[in-house]
């Protein structure tokens, strides 16, 4: 059947030729269009562009215009309520990567791959975890998994030409001082010049004061019942001036060490930094002073955190072989002072996490990881290393942040009063230098040898020692020592001898503002003044006793009789009465007077002076001496700044025995003080000199009863056994990595990209 044509087309049949004919057009029909007429474009004249000048004439980029704070369009990390959403997104991320994690090391444990073959043993996840404990002489770094860590010198050295750093002060330096002066006198003699006596003339310390320990030490054997012949101080003299060198054979010389080849290395760090030989032209320093920044010898900030970074890196590649790619996958726990500056805290953050890269990161203070090594919950923690002593009670777990105090004095304190005496007393190395590394060493090695706090060590007693040479045989010399190894370590409870100034050198430089830090942790007690502080520096109040009243008339025609205090506070130091320095003009008179008599000279159960109240050795220490009524008014806020840094200032002078006191004092209940006083953990590098435990333990109770506290007896806690006292802190902080509390402490590095600063105030207790 054959189909219609279409109606738009029609056939036309002639002749047997098909022509296709078209359709005539439709009709026009009603309704919308379904092709729009065509619209002529309107063409309107371009203006012509102004020259732009001084503006963005080398891009072609959007700029956005002012923003507009009035009216934001958005506070997302602008306010405190809404960080908790940058927190739930960062934890969220974790809890993800700590299950996918749980599920690799189930499924290892199963049976490993699915075609049965065997895998490798699960990796244990401590491994993942770096503790890093920076220290002012040495670095402590190790996994959470390892038993001990990795100490190495916490130093760099670099060639002189490098810029950036000042001349660092040795430490001990004073001890070559009076040779020097002594040349320099003579010399004067010689040109006809007599000797100058200005006020400016540098007098020695422990020259100064060191005849009021020997006072105390006389005393003490007097008690002792100890026998001694003092003319063995004479022959001691003798024999040193007369001691001759003997060279040890290159093949039975125990000591002798390969010496660093700078071969024009742009940085040395850790030991080979300290076998660096003195013709290599590098300067030495040590990046962490006092347990902080060393803002005395750099110049910029960027140059010491790149110092600090640099010590860090190459410890882990050459210690742990861990490169900058394997960053990202470590977790890191931080161990920081328990009072210190908060941009120490900060920048070390700042470091690890955005600089480094590492995955997140937990901070924690010394002692709160000290007593998780120990295994006690309640304890005075009094942590002695090379240039801070820290002391802390620690309660139920909680760092008490009200008995913190910060001590500026340490181990390298008694090496350099040690050195100074041994030099009173015809050193055999004449030759000695603190600022060689390897002499420093020497004399640091040669105080844990012989320092001592046992007085029936007083006798002529023979020791030794070896020099190491850059060229030439090892020097064995031979050293007899009377009472000048105890005498040494008795400046951690005068600090008179601990030359302040000297060890400040130039100053401080302030490397960091908080003014123009936008970033700041705002408002945090980490650095400000404690209770303890305030206790020491806060005169006592003499408590005067009416019951035993006496007349006027009877009180001057009858000495008073010795009072049961005095017989008790025989075990302590008395203070000498013969050498008892004058009086500065700006002291009162009523402090002169209770400062040149005993500590305990008086009837009152309280005695009248801050210096008796907290150490007897210290019985002739004035007060500060108050401010003229005539100076010109500061600003309050400037005048509470002066006030804050002399407290501080004052507090870091206090002895031990009265730092543990101040301490201890303010812990709270009497419970909280008994349990403080019987839970006394000594730890650090400077808690190993021998017989400091005793010798703590009989000054401590005079001083807490004098405060008014009932406490007869105290307990000295050794450190864990098979734990060296320098690791304590560190060990600690491996035992909190095995507890799950330590997972709610974790910063991660997105939290601290999006939160800053206030990820630290949110995670750590004592910020």
């Amino acid at each position: 059947m054959d189909a219609s044509p279409p109606p738009s087309q029609v056939t036309a049949v002639n002749a047997g030729n098909v022509t296709p004919v078209a359709a005539p057009a439709p009709s026009a029909v009603a309704g919308p269009s379904s092709t729009p007429a065509t619209v002529p474009r309107k063409s309107y004249p371009r203006k012509p562009k102004p020259k732009a000048e001084n503006l963005l004439a080398y891009t072609t980029a959007f700029v956005p215009g002012l923003y507009n704070m009035k009216n934001p369009a958005g506070d997302y990390v602008q306010k405190e309520s809404n960080l908790e959403v940058a927190r739930q997104v960062s934890q969220a991320r974790a809890q993800a990567e700590r299950a996918a994690a749980e599920a690799a090391r189930a499924e290892a444990m199963n049976g490993g791959s699915a075609n049965g073959a065997s895998s490798a043993a699960p990796e244990n996840p401590l491994s993942r975890i770096l503790i890093v404990h920076p220290g002012s002489r040495n670095l402590r770094i190790g996994r959470a998994s390892d038993f001990y860590p990795h100490e190495v010198p916490n130093c760099i050295a670099r060639p002189r030409k490098a810029g950036g750093v000042r001349d660092a002060v040795v430490p001990g330096s004073r001890a070559k001082r009076p040779a020097q002066t002594e040349r320099n006198g003579a010399a004067k003699k010689r040109n006809g010049y007599a000797e100058s006596s200005d006020e400016d003339e540098w007098v020695d310390p422990v020259d100064a004061k060191i005849g009021y320990l020997r006072d105390y030490l006389r005393n003490r054997l007097r008690q002792e019942r100890l026998a001694t012949d003092y003319k063995e101080g004479a022959r001691v003299n003798s024999a040193n001036a007369k001691a001759k060198p003997e060279n040890l054979p290159e093949h039975n010389d125990p000591y002798r060490i390969d010496w660093t080849e700078p071969n024009n290395r742009p940085f040395i760090i850790g030991t080979e930094a300290l076998r660096l030989p003195e013709s290599a032209r590098y300067q030495l320093r040590w990046p962490i002073m006092r347990r902080g920044f060393n803002t005395r010898d750099w110049k910029t900030s960027q140059l010491l955190i790149d110092d600090i970074a640099t010590i860090l890196e190459e410890t882990m590649r050459t210690e742990l072989q861990i490169t900058p790619r394997d960053y990202s996958k470590f977790s890191v726990v931080l161990i920081v002072p328990d009072h210190g500056d908060r941009f120490y805290v900060q920048e070390l953050t700042r470091l690890l996490l955005g600089t480094m890269g590492f995955k997140e990161i937990a901070v924690h203070q010394e002692s709160h990881c000290a007593i998780f090594s120990a295994g006690m919950s309640t304890a005075c923690v009094v942590d002695i290393g090379a240039q801070t002593t820290s002391v802390t009670c620690v309660d139920e777990g909680l760092v008490n942040a009200d008995t913190r105090m910060t001590l500026a004095y340490g181990g390298d304190d008694v090496t350099s009063a040690l050195v100074t005496l041994l030099q009173r007393c015809s050193f055999p190395y004449r030759d000695l230098d603190l600022a060689r590394a390897q002499e420093w060493l020497m004399m640091d090695n040669l105080k844990i040898k012989i320092c001592t706090l046992e007085e029936h060590m007083v006798a002529n007693t023979p020791w030794d020692f070896h020099v190491l040479r850059t060229e030439g045989l090892t020097q064995k010399y031979a050293l007899r020592t009377y009472d000048e190894n105890i005498l040494a370590p008795l400046c951690l409870f005068d600090t008179r001898m601990i030359d302040s100034e000297e060890k400040n050198g130039d100053g401080q430089i302030k490397l960091w503002d908080s003014a123009g830090n936008v970033d700041d942790m705002l408002s945090t007690g980490y650095d400000e003044v404690t209770g303890a502080m305030r206790a020491w520096t806060s005169p006592p109040v003499p408590v005067v006793d009416t019951t035993q009243a006496v007349e006027p008339a009877e009180a001057a025609a009858e000495p008073p009789e010795p009072a049961e205090a005095e017989v008790e506070s025989a075990s302590v130091t008395p203070a000498p009465k013969a050498r008892s320095p004058p009086a500065p003009a700006s002291m009162p008179a009523e402090a002169t007077v209770a400062d040149s008599e005993p500590a305990n000279a008086s009837r009152s159960p309280l005695p009248t002076t801050r210096a008796g109240l907290l150490s007897p050795l210290l019985a002739t220490h004035p007060l500060p001496p108050t401010p003229p009524l005539d100076a010109a008014p500061l600003d309050p806020a400037a005048e509470e700044d002066m006030k804050r840094q002399a407290t501080v200032d004052d507090a870091a002078r206090a002895p031990l025995d009265g730092a543990i006191a101040s301490a201890i004092s303010v812990v709270g209940t009497e419970n909280k003080v008994r349990a403080a006083a019987n839970g006394i953990l000594l730890i650090g590098g400077g808690s190993t000199l021998k017989g400091l435990g005793p010798f703590i333990a009989d000054r401590l109770p005079g001083l807490l009863r004098a405060k008014g506290l009932a406490i007869h007896d105290v307990q000295i806690v050794p450190p864990p056994r098979g734990v060296n006292p320098r690791y304590v802190s560190w060990k600690g902080a491996s035992v909190m990595c095995n507890l799950d509390g330590l997972a709610d402490m974790w910063i991660r590095r997105d939290e601290w990209q999006a939160v800053g600063a206030r990820a630290l105030k949110d995670r750590c207790l004592f910020l």
